[in-house]
């Protein structure tokens, strides 16, 4: 920048950090879960949904350590090691061997209702440090054959239904995901592969029912019933589903089929008469309301 600065000149700057920000990995870029390098990792792969992680872990709220330890766990299954979701989801952006900084607000912590065994109190935000010592990632469904994606399947299957059992209805819910993602890729749909399938989506709509979520339910018994037109359990719990959704005309048609393909079917023909009955009492309401008009 001649003639202040001639050409070839050396130049000597003094630089003054005034403040740093963190890289945000939290689902919906809103710093909910925030990364500080203290190591980086080696190589380039990094866990996935599914893969085996051994991690230490030092936890801090206001300074004071509440968790220090080592522990393998499951990547999508972190609770059972009681292990938090914003570490789980930044663990999966590690490399093997990072130690990092991480800071979590409520949502991906302990929530509104806090942990009282470490004296956290509802809607903080933590502090943890986090180093990946070793992982085993989950094969993906592209590098699996046939028969080893139906393996696969059953494992997620077993390990679904005990988490159902178990009364574990969000982590059910995830592995029997799971079994869809894995069957799905596939284009050789075989009898095995859809009766797999046909079990993921009732047990689905099964775990959605337990946790009120009636969109889910009828979504997922809809797909149960596109597998097998004739499914007794799908149509019943779309019925349900519709009922909850205020949607009783149509509830009385699946449970109307369910009668169709099982005419003894008791539960059914008590869906029904409730159905009947909510109909009976929308239609009052109209006239009642209609009459204001008139």
């Amino acid at each position: 920048s001649p003639p202040k600065i001639p050409p070839n000149s050396t130049l000597k700057f003094d630089v003054e950090v005034l403040g740093w920000k963190g890289e945000d990995l939290s689902p919906k870029k809103d710093e909910s879960i925030v990364r500080f390098i203290i190591e980086s990792g080696e190589g380039y792969s990094t866990p996935n949904d599914g893969a085996r992680v051994e991690v230490h872990l030092e936890g801090k709220y206001n300074d004071t350590v509440f968790d220090d330890r080592d522990v393998w766990f499951t990547l999508g299954e972190g609770s059972e090691a009681n292990v938090i979701d914003g570490i789980e989801k930044a663990v999966e952006k590690f490399k093997k061997g990072e130690k990092s900084k991480l800071i979590i607000k409520s949502k991906y912590a302990f929530g509104k209702e806090g942990n009282k065994e470490f004296n956290i109190p509802p809607d903080a935000t933590v502090e943890y440090t986090v180093t990946l010592t070793a992982f085993e990632k989950l094969k993906e469904s592209w590098s699996l054959d046939s028969a080893e994606k139906i393996e696969q399947a059953k494992i997620f299957k077993e390990k679904g239904t005990n988490y159902y059992k178990d009364g574990k209805f969000s982590l059910a819910i995830k592995l029997y995901k799971k079994i869809l993602t894995y069957l799905d890729a596939d284009s050789n749909q075989s009898d095995e592969k859809k009766s797999l399938k046909l079990s993921a989506n009732l047990n689905l709509s099964l775990c959605y029912f337990k946790l009120g979520e009636h969109f889910d339910v009828r979504q997922t018994a809809t797909a149960a019933i596109e597998l097998d037109p004739k499914n007794v359990k799908a149509y019943f719990r779309r019925g349900q589903a519709l009922v909850a959704l205020g949607e009783p005309e149509l509830a009385s048609k699946d449970f109307a089929t369910v009668l169709d393909i099982e005419p003894n079917n008791a539960a059914a023909k008590a869906q029904q008469a409730l159905c009947a009955k909510v109909l009976k009492q929308q239609l009052q309401k109209e006239k009642k309301d209609l009459r204001k008009y008139v």
